[in-house]
């Protein structure tokens, strides 16, 4: 059952939703464009923040905090507006990810749908052997279609973005049968690890990667986790669409009473300013890609 015909079949069969989750059920098979904040929860400064908060369209939250908020208070409605969509991180520490069972996902994801979930397992990183890092590739894809099969079998509302385990083209050409099963159209890439002391050589390294990812799956859109400083969110290739993070934004809106709802508008204006720059960029062909392999 391909992904489309999973869509149809939910949008016939919500009588039960309210109106707000209709309208959401549609809203989450869009892709994530612009600027948008992950937050920490529970917390109180930050559900103050979301309290009323008509001014954000996407809450990014890692897996762990939407799980403690739901053993809480029963779901996310507590601390998200009814216009909020849920957009759930499986990127976290190596430890959490490994102790997460799928059904720990399946639990999390029922309560919170509609949503939309970035999945993570196993680890990934650029000094693993081949035959280590295959594997990974391996359990990863495997991972994605199991889950996506569950969430068809079970008519979950939840939409599924693979993030990146890999940086090499032929990396991200492992992704190519699980892309073309289930019509995903969007790549969520998990910038955090891209740092360290020569912070401008990261950068450009993970752009590079991102383009790799473009040239080997040829998706729509990409998503960036843990990128919103001014400087990174420029010269990425024009399909890198949409944004998120937490230290600069919270940086940007903290008042001495605070988090400020109106100083958002302001910070998101000012990176998507930056994001858009990347549009006027002429997006080269993606054998072009191909043929240099960038493996750095």
């Amino acid at each position: 059952m391909s992904l489309s015909s999973h869509t149809e079949s939910q949008e016939l069969g919500g009588g039960q939703q309210t109106l707000h989750d209709a309208v959401n059920s549609h809203r989450i098979y869009e892709p994530i464009r612009g600027v948008h904040p992950r937050v920490e929860l529970p917390d109180k400064e930050f559900e103050g923040w979301l309290d009323g908060n008509q001014e954000i369209e996407y809450v990014i939250v890692n897996f762990s905090d939407a799980q403690e908020v739901i053993e809480r208070d029963g779901d996310l409605s507590q601390v998200l507006e009814p216009w909020h969509i849920p957009v759930i991180l499986g990127t976290e520490y190596d430890e959490d990810v490994s102790a997460r069972t799928l059904q720990d996902v399946l639990d999390v994801l029922e309560v919170a749908q509609p949503a939309i979930y970035v999945p993570d397992v196993v680890y990934s990183y650029n000094w693993m052997e081949d035959e280590i890092q295959e594997n990974a590739l391996d359990a990863y894809t495997g991972h994605v279609r199991a889950l996506q099969e569950l969430v068809i079998e079970n008519d979950l509302d939840i939409r599924l973005i693979p993030t990146n385990k890999g940086w090499k083209f032929e990396h991200f050409a492992e992704y190519q049968e699980l892309y073309d099963d289930f019509e995903y159209k969007e790549f969520a890439f998990y910038a955090v690890q891209y740092t360290g002391g020569d912070a401008g050589n990261a950068i450009n390294v993970l752009r590079r990667h991102v383009r790799n990812a473009i040239a080997a799956i040829d998706m729509e859109d990409v998503f960036l986790i843990g990128r919103l400083a001014e400087d990174d969110l420029m010269d990425f290739a024009p399909r890198v669409r949409g944004a998120t993070g937490l230290r600069q934004w919270t940086d940007a809106c903290s008042t001495g009473d605070g988090l400020s709802q109106r100083l958002w508008p302001e910070f998101q204006e000012s990176r998507e300013a930056k994001l858009s720059i990347n549009d006027g960029q002429e997006q080269r062909p993606v054998n072009e890609f191909g043929d240099t392999k960038e493996d750095n």
